[in-house]
């Protein structure tokens, strides 16, 4: 494999002392020969520095002068390494079994973490390191088993390989006596635990076995009365109801996390948990049939998706309780007013259930996040407390005006009724927050002066709002996110919107906006948008020929690929520490249909101009879009020929150029975009022959039809013409040079393209778009 290393930062650090022993030149050879098995940028100071040692003389003498480097610490009796903190080095190939690595007999904490070793076996050589007493392997890709040689670390008192790839049965450590934290958790282990896990390592105090496919213990499993074991989460394996007996017997348990337990749907009964010091437990995911336990220092109860029919009463008496889910449950009636009365209650979710009714939120509660939404509570708005931060109560069907109360709590900085019933006009002062969300509701009046500079996202889609937009936006200066669809705005074009630096979403779709959306000596140039939805409007006249060239930074340049996917929303609120609040969504057009997009993936590039009066040529500048995901121009008066730069679009999966004018030949270069999976060019006046790409011969018929004179799969009118009765060579044999001299072309310029690497959804869904499912991209959005 080739290797590659773009930072490795290598320090080594000599604590001083009152005559300290320089590092040992054999150690120093060892951190060379280290750093030859990575070939290094020259930019690296630490190689520069490596270099400069390598060719000196003699370096038993230049180590007597003394070194600089973070990361390496030399032992000051010794002179030998002992520890070594390469965590986040951007270290890239294959850890060899024979690696320098390995002979650092020495070291005692090894810190490699966030590297690239994908697809590397993790080698049986750190067996060999017995003096180890911190080993963190975690977030590096390996693959494989464990080695049985990791039992040989006999001093190990940390171990961490957690977010890996690793599979196999659970590795040998349960020997490992010194052992106080483990974390194996985000990995494909598999089978049984060992039955006496809890009982060999008497110092174990954090155990992390999360995300695993790991099962209860052929045999009974034993715990001590003595264990230290106070963190353990052991969610979203294959563990069954048999483990609770063993983990019961684990006094001084803190944290507890037995959620989502991929087995059958069986019933697990916690009917009383005798834990006393327990602080945090999640039990989501699982079907609890009753619930008690005696802990008084209980503050985070998460029952997420527990098939719960009554409210926990339990909680009570929990005067510790700060955080309380039961959404996604199957709790009705009324929420119980002495849930209000906690005194330390602070995030409460219902979420998802069937409660009614007008809940009595207290003034005096300390709640500051609460989540009511998908609900059936009905009739006015509660009060709520003035500490609140976090106001979510969409899905329900509150009526009235939005109550003017909810602008005394200052610290509001969340609030989302969207799919509502409320009406009204809505209050300046409700704009002070970072999320605004009243979509799908019956508001009207004007939208209010809106000058936060903290607003983030502002989404009022699907009301009755009238008037302009108020030319204040420009002094919101952190907004992301601006939705006012399906509305009755009836403006220009906002060309003062560019000045917002960190804009990334327009959505102005289904208004009365009219006019131009370009004007001489101004250059429409975003900063951070990438998606533009300006449909169905009266927008008209036509687009200049360099109008995309500059539009926007990120749809110009195709971002870098993330190992994991994102969203937008994720820079935002979250519910608890590991769990994402708030995803802003929006309904999009694509492939002909109207849908939601519930969470928007930070790669999600749209262009949408359809249902509009636009005219004139299609700009060939389309083509600097190189990022887009999504372009539809339908429903216009575009005429002229489509432009051949959609070629460069290699990431284009949707493509709408229905209902124009355009006319002339499809440019056969767009067959080289293989993740288009939606194409539709009916209803113009287009001729010759389809271009014969695998994505394009699986579109449906319907997708080129009302054209002129076009030809070739998936239509029924072959290209071929027989010979005229003149002699005349058909239209077919005419082009057929042409055509070959085309294809040798695009061959070429397919290869100097590429089709690059962060495709959005990878490679196996653009195989996958070739069957064309006309929902597949609804679905593939929604992940």
């Amino acid at each position: 494999m080739k290797l590659h290393l773009a930072v490795f930062s290598i320090t080594c650090c000599v604590c001083v002392t009152s005559s300290p022993v320089p590092p040992r030149p054999d150690q120093v050879e060892l951190l060379l020969a280290f750093k030859n098995e990575f070939p290094s940028r020259s930019c690296d100071p630490i190689w520069n520095t490596l270099d400069v040692v390598n060719h000196s003389p003699n370096i038993s003498s230049w180590t007597k002068e003394g070194v600089s480097f973070d990361g390496v610490v030399f032992d000051n009796a010794t002179g030998a390494v002992t520890e070594l903190n390469l965590g986040g080095a951007c270290i890239s190939g294959t850890i060899q079994a024979n690696s320098s690595l390995f002979r650092f007999q020495h070291l005692r904490y090894l810190r490699l973490f966030i590297n690239h070793f994908d697809s590397s076996p993790l080698p049986s050589g750190f067996g060999r390191l017995t003096s180890l007493e911190y080993l963190d392997l975690s977030q590096n890709g390996f693959i494989g088993e464990v080695p049985s040689s990791i039992s040989n670390l006999s001093r190990l008192t940390f171990l961490d390989l957690s977010r890996n790839k690793l599979t196999g049965r659970f590795p040998h450590v349960h020997n490992l006596t010194l052992l106080s934290s483990i974390d194996l958790s985000y990995n494909h282990f598999s089978g049984t635990i060992p039955s006496n896990l809890f009982t060999t390592m008497p110092s174990l105090w954090y155990l992390d076995l999360r995300q695993n496919n790991l099962k209860d213990p052929l045999e009974n499993m034993t715990s001590s009365p003595t264990s230290k074991l106070v963190h353990l989460d052991m969610s979203k394996n294959l563990f069954s109801s048999r483990i609770l007996e063993p983990i019961s017997k684990l006094p001084n348990l803190t944290h507890l996390d037995l959620s989502f337990q991929n087995t059958t749907t069986y019933t697990i009964n916690f009917d009383f948990l005798p834990f006393k010091s327990l602080e945090y437990m999640d039990l989501s995911g699982n079907s609890v049939s009753a619930l008690y336990t005696s802990s008084k220092n209980l503050s985070f109860l998460i029952l997420s998706s527990c098939n719960l029919t009554e409210f926990p009463t339990f909680i009570k008496t929990s005067r510790n309780l700060e955080v309380l889910d039961v959404s996604k449950n199957r709790l009705k009636g009324e929420v119980p007013e002495w849930l209000w009365k906690l005194p330390s209650l602070s995030h409460a979710n219902l979420s998802h259930n069937s409660f009614n009714g007008s809940p009595k939120v207290l003034l005096n509660s300390s709640l500051s996040e609460l989540d009511l939404s998908s609900n059936t509570f009905h009739g006015s708005f509660p009060i709520i407390p003035h500490t609140i931060k976090v106001m979510a109560a969409s899905n329900n069907n509150f009526s009235g005006g939005i109550p003017l109360t909810l602008c005394q709590a200052s610290q509001l900085r969340l609030l989302d009724l969207s799919h509502n019933s409320f009406s009204g006009s809505i209050h300046r002062c409700l704009t002070n927050v970072s999320v605004l969300k009243l979509r799908n509701n019956d508001l009207t009046g004007r939208l209010p002066d809106i000058d936060s500079r903290i607003l983030v996202i502002l989404d009022v889609g699907h009301n009755q709002i009238s008037g302009k937009l108020p030319r204040s936006l420009v002094n919101c200066t952190s907004l992301k996110f601006l939705n006012v669809e399906r509305n009755r705005i009836s403006d220009a074009f906002p060309f003062w919107l560019n000045a917002l630096a960190q804009l990334e979403v327009i959505v102005l779709r289904s208004n009365r906006f009219h006019g131009p959306i370009s004007s001489p000596g101004i250059s429409l140039s975003f900063t951070a948008l990438s998606i533009m939805d300006i449909s169905l409007n009266n927008f008209n006249g036509s687009l200049p020929p360099d109008y995309f060239a500059n539009l926007s930074e990120p749809l110009v340049n195709s971002p870098p690929v993330k190992r994991w996917p994102e969203y937008r929303g994720d820079w935002h609120y979250y519910k608890y520490p590991t769990e994402p609040w708030y995803y802003p969504s929006i309904y999009l057009r694509s492939k002909g249909r109207n849908m939601e997009l519930e969470k928007i993936p930070d790669r999600c590039a749209v262009i949408e101009f359809s249902g509009n009066s636009f005219g004139g040529q299609i700009p060939e500048s389309i083509g600097f879009l190189k990022s887009l995901i999504v372009l539809d121009l339908s429903n216009n008066g575009f005429t002229g020929r489509i432009p051949s730069s959609l070629a460069k679009l290699t990431q284009l999966e949707s493509l709408d150029l229905s209902r124009n004018q355009l006319s002339g030949r499809i440019p056969q270069e767009i067959r080289v975009l293989t993740f288009l999976s939606y194409t539709n060019m009916s209803h113009n006046r287009l001729t010759g022959q389809i271009p014969q790409g695998t994505q394009i011969g699986g579109q449906p018929k319907s997708s080129f039809e009302g054209n002129i004179d076009l030809c070739g799969l998936p239509l029924e009118e072959t290209c071929f013409r027989e010979t005229t009765t003149t002699g005349a060579p058909s239209t077919q044999q005419t082009h057929e040079p042409e055509l070959r001299k085309q294809e040798e072309v695009l061959d070429w310029k397919a290869a100097a393209l590429g089709y690059g690497p962060g495709v959005l959804f990878g490679v196996a869904i653009g195989q996958a778009f070739a069957t064309y499912k006309p929902a597949l991209f609804y679905k593939l959005f929604r992940l």
